[in-house]
């Protein structure tokens, strides 16, 4: 069975994806526990953003998931 093109780019760019959640947890173990911690998320569901984090953080992920969106787009109606 051959795996169309799409199927093989979204594999990798999910395993590349754990790989760097996974380095960038070691990462911030490694520099020590003091500073201040921050958080936030996008979670899309489809072309909908939901945006949840601190005040700071906020700016930050509304310019990711408008590129998420854009992406969205592009990839489902282009091509």
């Amino acid at each position: 069975m051959l795996m169309n093109w799409m199927t093989v780019i979204g594999l990798i760019l999910l395993f590349l994806g754990v790989l760097i959640v996974l380095v960038a947890i070691g990462f911030l173990r490694s520099l020590g526990g003091s500073g201040k911690t921050r958080f936030g998320g996008v979670i899309m569901l489809g072309p909908i953003p939901i945006i949840f984090g601190d005040r700071s953080f906020t700016s930050i992920l509304l310019i990711v998931a408008a590129v998420f969106m854009i992406m969205f787009v592009v990839l489902t109606f282009v091509l």
